[in-house]
């Protein structure tokens, strides 16, 4: 089994845009699940994962015009980084366009195939933000659905097509983010500096189980501890959210 993640251990500040409460927490470990051979296949997503120092998103393939540089590995914190994987698309010719984890959300850009390793993600996340609903998918099939806490008035959780970006593991199971929290590719369209993070929404579990099925965050989505925790065990980084309204 390939790994897609990074294993760490450090005293940081989780840069979602979290909830209430104390947001220090000393990450850990990382989890990850089975991934297929490159190219896509039918209901799995492509994912790219960067083998140099750096990747560089373009405007059009061939283009000269930067749309962002991103470092691997990734920082995430002060002392930590994690593997810089991206979603993929679309491909043409040698190049991808990938969905990146920058402002505004849902920015992409094309990079060059050659710069990366290609694998296949079976599964995919699906937040219905008007049901409170989360439905996990393996192969286009229902696997799994939870109910989840989301956004509150003022702070929504933004809809739009994102991809776990890194996973953390809190020290205390029974703290604020529970026992796993994920980081997303998007960003809170109202915070945009969280708790000494620049407002990144993540998913993760919850200290308080009574705020499930309800807007109860400050853009995350809460999830009941013994799901995240299932998640966690399963979904490397790269899997697809999809965030609909």
């Amino acid at each position: 089994m390939r790994r897609l993640a990074t294993l760490a251990v450090l005293t940081m500040l989780i840069p979602a845009c979290g909830d209430d409460g104390d947001h220090r927490a000393e990450t850990g470990r990382t989890a990850t699940s089975t991934i297929t051979p490159a190219r896509r296949e039918s209901g799995t997503s492509l994912v790219a994962r960067a083998t140099g120092p750096r990747i560089t998103a373009v405007d059009a393939p061939g283009s000269d015009v930067e749309v962002a540089t991103l470092p691997n590995p990734r920082p995430i914190a002060e002392g930590a980084e994690v593997e810089l994987v991206l979603l993929v698309k679309e491909e043409r010719d040698g190049w991808l366009q990938v969905y990146l984890p920058v402002r505004p959300n849902g920015t992409t850009g094309w990079i060059r195939e050659a710069d990366v390793d290609l694998v296949g993600v079976a599964h995919k996340i699906v937040v219905n933000l008007a049901t409170f609903q989360l439905e996990l998918f393996e192969r286009d099939e229902l696997v799994l659905e939870t109910r989840v806490g989301l956004g509150r008035d003022g702070e929504p959780t933004p809809p739009g097509t994102y991809f776990i970006t890194e996973l953390l593991q809190p020290p205390d199971p029974d703290g604020v983010y529970g026992p796993y929290a994920y980081g997303l590719s998007g960003f809170s369209d109202v915070h945009f500096d969280f708790g000494g993070g620049p407002g990144q929404i993540g998913l993760h579990g919850t200290n308080d189980p009574s705020s499930i099925g309800g807007p109860a965050s400050a853009g995350c989505i809460r999830l009941p501890n013994d799901v995240i925790t299932e998640l966690a065990r399963t979904l490397p980084l790269g899997t697809p959210v999809e965030i609909v309204a």
